[in-house]
């Protein structure tokens, strides 16, 4: 049988990812494999029409497909996008109908969960026979457990493409709606209270509904409200992977964007995100955006802002956009003051929750109120605590020195009357009938402190 690996790799051959993919084809050799760095050649790949055919036609006289891709801020690089982005603008989404396929991402597991539903997406819209997902860790190949994990996958696929195997689609084809936004006059304007607040967009399209959205949005506030195009900015490529900016934060592009996001975003109070989806996700280029900010590493730069959305297009029935939504503001310990959409289809009630959006978002900035986080953000902060302070410290010096200096280090807690409490506990339940008197009085005692805070307060 004849493979496609579609190598999503900013970092080419050399990219952890791909190497997971040679070890399936040394361990099962007897197949075709023809290999493409889309995400690393992006730029020839859309100007060149015959290397951008050639990859097609390959993907035709082809079995199978292996998506390989790192995952980057919660799904996969943006020259990735970009890539599945032509295809669709382009009308090729047929040289993939009937082929099958399979996702093959490294990651530490932050979000690499969203990462394979997109993508799963991507391929059920492409008709495509997706067959599984391999979410591996960036070592795991390193140790025998992790080899013999991805000998059995390979073979299952392999095996599933022989046998000809109909997997059951996840994603229904996406509804298209050609309602258009009125936006309605906002009567009661708001005191931005001396608060910073900024739409960051990508959109080129001024009569679109995000840019009408955008505009009721602005004129909700008495005073000033910033709009940032990210297509003024001069910003010279996505994320690459290098890894320069872990010393000190410096990107190595040398173009105005770490500016940009330092002089214009970072000192924002409230920061407003407009887009418009486009093919399963936010567009290439916003999502370049989120890529490129990763020259601040793993420091919560959002901590104690006011994070907003404006989504134009079929966000309902991409279900996984919520976690990147939540899930990009709570780990970075910003607020999520709302999301509004367009397609609800309703003029009225866009008006309503975007004015409703602008006065919380004051409202809460004002309190510097940020509501407690979920698993989200709670979960992703554990990750990046873990891994800075272990196997990442000597590439993220400057993730390294921010954690500890504002104590994020938490463990082992010092707390030690709480260490002494339950060793004592934990030798006295022991006793059956220490344990059983223990576990029948532990369903009052744990709300005895809450019960004096209500009456106190």
């Amino acid at each position: 049988m004849r493979f496609i690996i579609l190598n999503g790799s900013p970092k080419g051959d050399t990219g952890v990812t791909i190497q997971y993919v040679k070890f399936i084809q040394k361990h099962y050799p007897h197949h075709d494999y023809v290999y493409y760095n889309i995400s690393s050649r992006i730029k020839t790949i859309e100007s060149n029409s015959k290397l951008f055919h050639n990859i097609l036609s390959d993907i035709k006289s082809s079995d199978g497909i292996i998506w390989a891709t790192p995952v980057y801020t919660l799904f996969v690089p943006a020259q990735y996008m970009k890539f599945i982005e032509l295809i669709h603008e382009r009308n090729e989404g047929h040289c993939f109908k009937g082929k099958y396929a399979t996702v093959i991402s490294t990651s530490i597991h932050f979000y690499d969960h969203t990462a394979h539903r997109y993508m799963n997406a991507v391929c059920d819209d492409l008709d495509m026979n997706y067959i599984d997902y391999f979410s591996a860790g960036m070592d795991d190949i390193l140790n025998n457990t992790g080899r013999t994990r991805l000998r059995t996958f390979a073979e299952n696929f392999l095996n599933s493409v022989k046998k000809k195997v109909k997997p059951q689609k996840r994603y229904k084809p996406v509804k298209e709606n050609n309602f258009r936004f009125i936006p309605g006059d906002a009567i009661d304007k708001i005191n931005g209270r001396d608060k910073k607040i900024i739409i960051v967009t990508d959109t080129k399209n001024h009569n679109s509904n995000i840019a009408r959205m955008i505009k009721r949005f602005s004129e909700s506030f008495s005073g000033s409200v910033d709009l940032l195009n990210l297509w003024d900015v001069t910003i010279k490529g996505g994320c690459t992977g290098c890894l320069k900016c872990g010393y000190d934060n410096s990107c190595m592009y040398k173009d105005s964007f770490s500016d940009f996001y330092r002089s214009k975003v970072l000192p924002a109070d409230i920061v407003v995100f407009a887009t418009e989806l486009s093919h399963r996700n936010v567009s290439s280029k916003f999502k370049e955006f989120f890529d490129r900010r990763f020259f601040m590493n793993h420091a919560p730069d959002m901590r104690g802002k006011q994070i907003a959305f404006l989504v134009s297009g079929p966000t309902s029935q991409m279900p996984y956009m919520y976690d990147f939504f939540e899930g990009s503001i709570e780990w970075q310990n910003g607020n999520l003051s709302g999301i509004v959409r367009d397609d609800t289809g309703d003029s009225d009630d866009i008006n309503r929750n975007i004015q409703h959006l602008a006065e919380s978002a004051v409202i809460f900035s004002t309190a510097g109120y940020c509501r407690p986080q979920t698993f989200l953000g709670v979960g992703g902060a554990k990750i990046f605590r873990d891994d800075v302070w272990g196997k990442l410290r000597f590439v993220f010096h400057a993730d390294y020195k921010y954690y500890k200096k504002n104590k994020l280090f938490d463990f082992p807690h010092n707390k030690y009357q709480s260490r002494v409490f339950n060793s004592i506990i934990r030798l006295l339940t022991k006793s059956p009938r220490f344990r059983h008197k223990f576990y029948e009085k532990i369903k009052t005692e744990q709300s005895k402190s809450h019960r004096k805070i209500m009456k106190k307060y």
